[in-house]
């Protein structure tokens, strides 16, 4: 890692340095997958495993009764996914899956995740990591056939679809340059 440069391969034995016709390289030459990739795939992943219980890849996790709080360790604190059995679903090994991905700011530090144990209610406080008042973009993908509804601060936002097969909702939320909490939750909708 360069402190001048950042995370990238910039030197080179050859005249003029290396070039890359296409643009730029989504991972560098030197630290390669290991660092790049890891950045890439920061998440804290919730599940429940049939051994062992709740479990929180990434973070820790405590229960108290149908609440579960999970505060995110994994470095980063931009992604938090829910990997949970579904009984809903017409086959014994069904999983509902919920991915939250914060596109500028992150989980506050220290602060826990708050959802249920059916994953219909996630709660965070933001941090907004940059201080200064602007737009974030949160990712969503969310349970098939489930509609949910987001909101900051008691304030309804809307959610949109968009093109990804990764995150196919999406929401921006307005960010105060203050410095105080940012509740951001997200509610399953009953049909």
């Amino acid at each position: 890692m360069s402190a001048k440069a950042g995370s990238a391969w910039m030197g080179s034995s050859y005249p003029g340095g290396v070039t890359e016709p296409r643009g730029p390289w989504h991972y560098d030459g030197e630290i390669d997958l290991g660092f790049g990739g890891a950045l890439r795939m920061a998440a804290t992943i919730v599940t429940r495993d049939p051994l062992f219980g709740w479990f929180a890849y990434g973070g820790t996790l405590s229960e108290r009764g149908d609440t579960l709080r999970v505060v995110p360790r994994d470095g980063l604190r931009r992604r938090f996914d829910v990997v949970i059995p579904d009984p809903s679903l017409p086959f014994a090994d069904g999983q509902r899956r919920l991915k939250i991905e914060l596109e500028r700011d992150g989980f506050a530090a220290g602060e826990p995740i708050v959802m249920d144990r059916g994953a219909t209610r996630v709660a965070f406080v933001l941090e907004n990591r940059t201080a200064n008042a602007h737009r974030t973009r949160v990712r969503l993908a969310l349970p098939a056939g489930v509609t949910y509804a987001l909101s900051m601060n008691g304030q309804s936002i809307p959610i949109s679809r968009t093109t990804s097969p990764d995150y196919p909702w999406t929401a921006e939320l307005p960010i105060p340059a203050a410095t105080g909490s940012i509740r951001v939750e997200l509610r399953r909708q009953t049909p």
